[in-house]
């Protein structure tokens, strides 16, 4: 699912706002028109920016150091401020895109290069129905027996009630109630029903590009609800004579094909929540964050925060599981982690200063804390970040 900049996720990088239509004078404004999908670049700025889209359907990529943070996305939903020293780039979701970048007059900008680039993958389709050739819904008493065929076309046969067998290729399967099995181009095939009482099943003959074989070929699927769903449909809609059945029945069929090539690998997704729903959660989320934020000197106990915004524990867990994917305590947690960063970055404290004005335990667990989740310790990042000062001005003086 797309993240976009007006949701609770953006919130650490900046906020969507049209705040650059004011005072403009104290801006240079840039029209930029992109057509390249490829990102090798990001560029930062030592004063906010703001992204004022013009045309087209453009994606933020954007992070806050990209020497050790993951880069994240966001699709671009209206004006938006981007925060100091975020490292960021433009990519067109469309064929191009337009927007205004407004930069504050004196302002310092610098840039980092991918070590790989960045490259987006537009949503299209990769499996194409060509054509339906034909279609049999048939019921088979016990002990049917059809002796084979082949054709250059594909194939499905969707068991409705009973059991059915067949060999291909030498070998021999059972497709049961709601399964499915997939013939191929040129696939010799038999047909047996193996069930003591009749088989009812839909066969469908077919063509098609991008197919994947070694996913749906010689091997038999259990239907999900929705596959099944699918297939009632299909059959539904081939009895109709509206206009657009067959496309009907050509989309039933393709999301029935899709379905079975994802269908080891279906994730659960959250509860969908309705715009007026995530417009308020936003709003709520905006306001913790920001309290989160202005207090990561504290101990910010849950218990707090909930009382702060009148809301339950099971409230706010819901919150940030439904916008954040993660938990409060996690989310807050990460939060001081990256402000150490920050704090460490300036090096005007010492590590061991760092850990109690953000409230950790002990060093140690300061310093296993941020291991764990940057893959090394403090004094190791400290290095890294001396290392490459070293070397910039070792450079310029080059």
């Amino acid at each position: 699912m797309f993240k976009k900049t007006t949701s609770a996720n953006y919130f650490k990088y900046g906020k969507v706002t049209d705040v650059h239509k004011q005072g403009l004078e104290d801006f240079d404004v840039y029209q930029k028109t992109i057509t390249n999908k490829e990102v090798r670049t990001l560029q930062s700025f030592d004063h906010p920016v703001y992204i004022e889209p013009r045309e087209g359907m453009a994606m933020l990529r954007i992070v806050e150091n990209p020497s050790f943070d993951n880069i994240e996305s966001f699709a671009i939903h209206r004006g938006i401020k981007i925060n100091e020293n975020n490292y960021f780039a433009i990519v067109p979701m469309d064929e191009s895109t337009t927007y205004n970048l407004y930069v504050k007059k004196h302002t310092k900008s610098k840039s980092y290069t991918l070590p790989q680039p960045f490259v987006y993958k537009q949503i299209k389709p990769s499996l194409h129905i060509q054509e339906i050739l034909a279609y049999y819904y048939v019921v088979k008493r016990p002990a049917y027996y059809f002796y084979g065929e082949t054709h250059p076309y594909y194939e499905l046969t969707y068991v409705d009630q009973g059991e059915l067998q067949t060999t291909v290729d030498g070998k021999t399967f059972t497709i049961h109630k709601n399964e499915c099995f997939y013939y191929g181009p040129h696939q010799f095939h038999d047909q047996k029903v193996t069930s003591e009482a009749s088989c009812s099943y839909l066969t469908i003959i077919f063509k098609a590009d991008g197919i994947n074989d070694a996913l749906t070929l010689n091997k038999v699927f259990k239907c999900s609800r929705g596959m099944v769903q699918a297939m009632e449909s299909f059959v539904k809609t081939s009895e109709t004579t509206h206009p657009y059945g067959f496309d009907a029945m050509i989309s039933y069929l393709q999301t029935f094909i899709v379905d079975c090539m994802i269908s080891t690998s279906k994730q659960s997704n959250p509860s969908p929540t309705s715009p007026i729903n995530q417009y308020f959660e936003n709003k709520l989320m905006e306001e913790i964050i920001e309290y989160i934020n202005h207090h990561l000197y504290e101990p910010l106990a849950i218990d707090t925060i909930c009382e702060k915004f009148s809301i339950s524990r099971s409230t706010l867990q819901n919150l940030f599981k439904n916008n954040l994917q993660t938990a409060p305590k996690k989310y807050i947690n990460e939060a001081k982690l990256n402000h150490s960063k920050i704090l460490i970055r300036k090096g005007d404290r010492t590590i061991s200063e760092i850990a109690i004005m953000l409230g950790f335990n002990s060093i140690h667990y300061f310093s296993r804390k941020f291991t764990n989740r940057y893959g090394f310790t403090p004094s190791e990042y400290s290095r890294r970040i001396y290392d490459e000062s070293d070397i910039k001005i070792q450079n310029q003086k080059q």
